[in-house]
């Protein structure tokens, strides 16, 4: 890395000793006592500059990443120990990595620490697989941001504000009270949400986000729907614009990519939550493709106030070199919203909220905790259907059944699943009805694993898939319970 490199010269400058140079004709030089004082004054001012270079990506990374101490400038250049439990040893121990992503407005926009985007990138290292979860900002949960274990209901996206803004928010936990407290609230609501720790945060503003796709010369984009919003804010102004962006291939500047992800106008937020995904992908394939981290290192300065992350330098280089070993296919998107886990509705203050269907976050949480998919289940490619064996179930009018549901949610983690034909069997318990001969034996224990209930023998069918999971009540109170 650039970066690395220009710290690591910096560093031997001030160490490398001084070699006197002899000639065969004239002997062993001698230097005069100006000449020493010039030589002097000159390795000063060279000292002085790498002093001043130091102290300039100093500041900068200490500013986005209030973390970091002095030394973490070495271990960007040597590498640091893996002691258990760092990112390091998640890395060589293939534990699961967690990542939260935020964007929001900042200074200058209404609302500047209210998080229009909220990911969590889920890695598995050893096999390079990744799943992309895109969460709604509308989620109505518990915020615990109070002393003595005490919460503040509010949307999900207003967690990053409340640990952010000291002004209205003065009474939060002194855990908040810090550099970074609005990002660790922001993740300790997030953990409580998908039942996983979250490990590392990066909060980015639009700013900082039109600067990088600009430096980077600009996206490609393959855009799937034409999108025509005639009320897009402009820019830090309560006036509206409007922006279209046709279907197919196109090349968007930071301003441009930062209107697509941004847009909600014309589409819903969970469509918003799906366009978001695909920026956040094009841009890691631009920074790859160009090998183009050293040149968003030169955007430390400017970023500094636009950019805010967990992260110490040692680990935003770790998690470079392993970000660059995943190809585009590895990573799995995912987006929570009223098609699979959640209802709309009001709180009691008459505010538009989401909410999960089952209270108790456990059939999200079960989802979340098998994704990603091991990567030989996926290669093998079985097909297999699921069918309504329960009439015990809610669900909102018009989207669907448990099994075309929890069919896409499969889907969506790359497994070969789709709905079958309707049944008038009603089961209590889940049944996995195994056609195969022994054929689909790591599927089926898969499924048995995710949906519980018992493997059932069966003959193998004339057409269609040879493995039918039938849903029972066991499965389906527990996952679309009436509210």
């Amino acid at each position: 890395m650039a970066l690395a490199r220009s710290l690591d010269w910096l560093f031997q400058l001030g160490t490398q000793p001084r070699r006197r140079r002899a000639s065969a004709a004239l002997g062993p030089l001698r230097v005069w006592p100006s000449g020493r004082a010039a030589m002097a004054m000159i390795a000063g001012v060279a000292l002085l500059f790498a002093g001043l270079a130091v102290f300039r990506v100093w500041s900068a990374i200490h500013a986005i990443a209030p973390r970091a101490q002095p030394a973490d400038l070495i271990t960007l250049v040597h590498a640091q120990s893996d002691e258990p439990g760092s990112l390091g040893w998640k890395i060589k121990h293939d534990q699961r990595i967690n990542i939260l992503l935020l964007g929001y407005g900042g200074p200058g926009h209404d609302g500047a620490y209210l998080t229009d985007s909220i990911m969590v990138l889920s890695i598995r290292p050893g096999t390079h697989e990744a799943t992309m979860v895109s969460l709604p900002r509308d989620l109505w949960v518990k915020i615990p941001a109070l002393p003595n274990n005490r919460v503040m209901m509010g949307k999900l996206n207003s967690a990053y504000a409340i640990g952010t803004d000291r002004r209205n928010y003065p009474n939060v936990r002194s855990d908040w009270k810090t550099a970074t407290g609005g990002g660790d609230l922001a993740a300790a609501t997030v953990s409580q949400v998908i039942g996983q720790r979250i490990d590392y945060w990066v909060g980015v503003d639009f700013r900082a986000f039109r600067d990088v796709v600009d430096a980077l010369g600009g996206v490609q984009l393959n855009v799937p729907t034409a999108l025509d919003d005639r009320r897009y804010p402009r820019g830090e102004s309560t006036g509206m614009m409007h922006v279209h962006f046709d279907s197919g291939w196109q090349q968007f500047d930071g301003e441009r990519a930062l209107e697509y992800a941004r847009s909600r106008e014309s589409t819903s937020d969970f469509d918003r939550s799906r366009r978001q995904q695909l920026i956040m992908l094009a841009v890691r394939q631009r920074v790859f493709s160009l090998n183009a981290i050293p040149r968003l290192l030169s955007l430390l300065g400017a970023l500094q106030d636009n950019v805010r992350t967990n992260l110490r330098p040692a680990q935003m280089r770790q998690l470079a070199d392993l970000a660059g070993q995943f190809k585009d296919e590895d990573i799995r998107r995912i987006a929570i919203d009223t098609s699979n886990f959640l209802r709309s509705g009001y709180n009691s203050s008459g505010q538009y909220v989401l909410q999960p269907l089952d209270p108790t976050y456990d059939a999200l949480h079960r989802y979340l905790a098998a994704a990603p998919v091991d990567r030989a289940l996926l290669a093998a490619r079985v097909p297999f259907q699921l069918q309504d064996g329960s009439g015990r179930y809610w669900l909102p009018y018009g989207i669907g059944t448990p099994a075309s549901i929890m069919a896409s949610l499969l889907q969506a983690q790359g497994l070969n699943a789709r709905p079958g034909p309707a049944t008038r069997l009603r089961v209590a318990q889940t049944q996995i009805l195994d056609g195969s001969g022994g054929s689909a034996a790591a599927t089926v224990a898969w499924l048995q694993s995710y949906f519980g209930g018992v493997v059932v023998p069966a003959a193998a069918p004339a057409s269609g898939p040879s493995v039918t999971v039938l849903l029972g009540s066991d499965f389906t109170l527990k996952t679309f319970p009436a509210p």
